[in-house]
């Protein structure tokens, strides 16, 4: 099985980058997960995608190409003015389409959240949970992972082993969801 991750994040040491290399290491050996850039997309704009894709941007068709191989979608979100980053939902809308024949359509994915607040990103996450099942993906219910940062992290490392737990248990139920 095969998962490719997309981080909302674009900082190369984010936390939810720091946890999504974690989980890589958590999988079984039967399981590679592998992480999709999105930091080079143009913006969304519909004019430069025809159906014919031949002037859809390069980064474009590999975000969809990277999608479409993999078995399952893995997004980690921090959480900005109350909502996933809009270099998250750009990443989306491009892998939106084409429109009933997306890559996301009817693609397993789970998604956390790793976030500075008290609620650990949750706003983003129910904010991000509604544009995926726009996508017609087809999300995880449960368990859910939001993290708070206090004491998660240290020199840009997982220290906490409650977290480290907690993430072995969610990427391991996304495999299940995924196979199903």
């Amino acid at each position: 099985m095969h998962i490719v991750a997309i981080v909302g994040s674009l900082r190369a040491k984010s936390y939810n980058r720091v946890l999504v290399i974690e989980a890589q290491k958590l999988l079984g050996p039967d399981v590679t997960l592998s992480i999709a850039e999105i930091g080079d997309l143009p913006l969304f704009n519909e004019e430069l995608d025809p159906a014919d894709e031949s002037t859809t941007p390069a980064s474009v068709l590999r975000l969809r190409q990277q999608i479409r191989e993999a078995d399952a979608v893995l997004i980690a979100t921090p959480e900005y003015n109350h909502a996933p980053p809009g270099s998250l939902k750009n990443a989306l809308d491009w892998a939106s389409r084409p429109f009933m024949k997306s890559a996301l359509a009817k693609k397993p994915v789970a998604a956390f959240s790793a976030g500075g607040g008290r609620f650990g990103g949750v706003r983003s996450l129910v904010m991000l949970r509604t544009m995926l099942y726009g996508c017609r993906m087809l999300v995880m219910p449960s368990p859910e992972l939001m993290v708070n940062l206090s004491e998660t992290f240290k020199d840009g490392e997982l220290v906490d082993p409650k977290v480290r737990d907690s993430l072995r248990e969610f990427v391991a139920a996304l495999v299940v969801w995924a196979q199903r």
